[in-house]
């Protein structure tokens, strides 16, 4: 679905975009009052080995302030695209899907729907908090590419689920 009404009629918006290009997309969907955004951007240098945001502020928050009647949530960011096209498991572990937002019934909206796909998932907090969650995402891309790892890794926090 495009175009300027493309956000009419839906509870979810999963924003699969680079960070730069996140505003503008969102921009052209239409009305994004009361619907929840799933942000999975991460801020990414043009080499892909830092952030061009962070520690005062995160992609997530900066998306919420362009599209502020939304609720953003940050979630999915962690894992590589590649995983996530292969369902919510690497061999026999469930993936972590973190998630963070300002709205407590976006971020069970978006909980139900990782876990309907067979994610595990922990709440982490605040959407302030994605500044956590973007350097993380950050370190698995290193291990990812810069330390030639590949692409089948995802980072956990076990004693949560």
């Amino acid at each position: 679905m495009a175009g300027a009404n493309a956000a009419d009629g839906q509870d979810l918006i999963v924003l699969a975009t680079g960070y730069a290009d996140a505003a503008g997309a969102l921009g052209a969907v239409g009305n994004l009052t009361g619907k929840v955004v799933i942000d999975i951007t991460n801020p990414l240098t043009a080499d892909y080995m830092g952030l061009t945001v962070g520690h005062s502020t995160s992609a997530a928050e900066e998306i919420a302030r362009a599209v502020p009647g939304a609720h953003v949530v940050k979630a999915f960011n962690t894992l590589f695209a590649q995983v996530l096209s292969q369902g919510a498991k690497l061999g026999d572990q469930a993936l972590t899907v973190f998630y963070a937002g300002d709205d407590e019934a976006a971020k069970a909206s978006v909980k139900a729907l990782a876990e309907s796909l067979g994610y595990a998932t922990v709440d982490a907090g605040a959407l302030k908090n994605a500044r956590y969650l973007e350097p993380l995402a950050g370190l698995n891309i290193y291990f990812g590419y810069g330390a030639g790892r590949g692409t089948a890794i995802a980072p956990a926090w076990h004693g949560f689920v």
